[in-house]
């Protein structure tokens, strides 16, 4: 079973600031911005497990 399958859609709000951000790193780096903003999300998750441990 694959755990990264997609089951729901996430509405994220971002300030202009963090908006302008990704749509610049996504051009830079040729990946979408959903992929900058998992990536994101992914490094707060580890971050927060391991303050938790």
């Amino acid at each position: 079973m694959n755990c990264h399958k997609k089951t729901s859609k996430l509405q994220l709000r971002l300030t202009e600031t963090l908006k302008s951000k990704v749509v610049e790193y996504s051009e830079k780096d040729g990946i979408s911005q959903n992929s900058i903003l998992n990536q994101a999300v992914a490094w707060y998750v580890k971050e927060r497990e391991k303050s938790a441990n």
